[in-house]
């Protein structure tokens, strides 16, 4: 039987709000997958429901000057 895809979405959403109680802001939440999955979807929704404000960094869109910024300060 297949899932439904809005079924797929609502229990990885429930993980980012699981994130969002216990692990921020000590530790960002980084969404990897295939292309056109809704990964941008959902974190736009966790911003949108969970936060006053929030910034949506496209790592694919990103100049190389701001990937560094977070690559450099990784290893610090």
């Amino acid at each position: 039987m297949e899932m439904p895809e809005i079924e797929f979405k609502r229990k990885i959403y429930d993980k980012m709000i699981e994130w969002k109680e216990k692990r921020a802001p000590n530790y960002a939440l980084f969404l990897r997958g295939p292309r056109r999955v809704g990964k941008s979807t959902l974190a736009n929704r966790l911003g949108l429901d969970k936060y006053k404000s929030y910034i949506e960094i496209r790592f694919d869109r990103a100049p190389e000057e701001i990937k560094n910024l977070f690559v450099n300060s990784l290893f610090v």
